[in-house]
């Protein structure tokens, strides 16, 4: 099907679009821009420099996509080759911003990402699948969030902080420190607070394997074994990877 374009909005010369997109008023798509099908791309929404989004996404209003990451003092550099990747089925509500990468080739966004008002994915950070953002919550440049990790409202991550699989930062929470997998964190400093029970159930893990966890958890934590438990093994694992993290 063709795109519905607003007449108000400015696609620039050199942007590939797919199929059936629907691009709202003042609208504005320019440089290197490649976007899949069935998107809606909502009023006022800025779409710049390269970038690379796949189907079936939402952008609402005034969202800001690919701008320059912010350096501060030390200037915004605009990499050539550098381009913000986004993959299919997210949800970008208003005025949320991805900038475009610093010191890596990609900003990444994977798919079935939610992303709530005034969140901010700033250079370099690269998100998996099914990550949650909450209202007013920000990561910082370079930091890796992984799969179904939930970011919650007014917290901050600071840069180059990555996140594990399933961990929930909860409310107002500063991170400073890597987040082992499917571990709650609250507070500033960010503490360990317990394990994610209720996104491990949502994951499928068997009862046994989350009260085992649960039990296991301090012991993991402080260098222990993990056994042969599932939830355990993936949180040593990452300890390993990320000896600074919060224990």
């Amino acid at each position: 099907m063709a795109n519905k374009i607003h007449p108000s909005a400015f696609i620039a010369d050199g942007v590939v679009l797919g199929d059936n997109n629907t691009i709202g008023a003042n609208v504005v798509i320019s440089g290197r821009a490649k976007i899949g099908s069935n998107n809606v791309i909502g009023d006022f929404t800025r779409i710049v420099n390269n970038v690379e989004i796949g189907d079936d996404n939402r952008f609402e209003g005034f969202v800001s996509i690919g701008s320059l990451g912010e350096m501060g003092t030390k200037g915004d550099v605009f990499v050539e080759d550098g381009v913000v990747q986004i993959g299919d089925k997210n949800v970008f509500r208003e005025f949320m911003t991805v900038n475009s990468p610093v010191r890596k080739k990609a900003t990444k966004i994977g798919n079935n990402c939610y992303f709530m008002a005034r969140t901010h994915v700033p250079h370099d950070a690269e998100l998996g699948n099914n990550v949650i953002m909450a209202t007013n919550s920000l990561v910082g440049g370079g930091c890796v969030v992984s799969d179904f990790a939930y970011v919650g409202l007014n917290s901050s991550v600071h840069q180059w902080v990555d996140l594990g699989e399933s961990c929930m930062v909860g409310l107002q929470a500063g991170v400073t420190r890597p987040v082992p997998p499917y571990c709650i964190v609250t507070g500033t400093p960010a503490r360990i607070f317990k394990l994610n029970k209720v996104g491990l159930e949502r994951r499928g893990f068997s009862v046994e394997h989350i009260e085992e966890a649960i039990a296991g958890l301090n012991a993991v934590l402080a260098g222990g074994q993990a056994g042969e438990n599932p939830i355990l093994q993936k949180i040593a694992d990452f300890l390993v990877k990320y000896p600074e993290s919060l224990k």
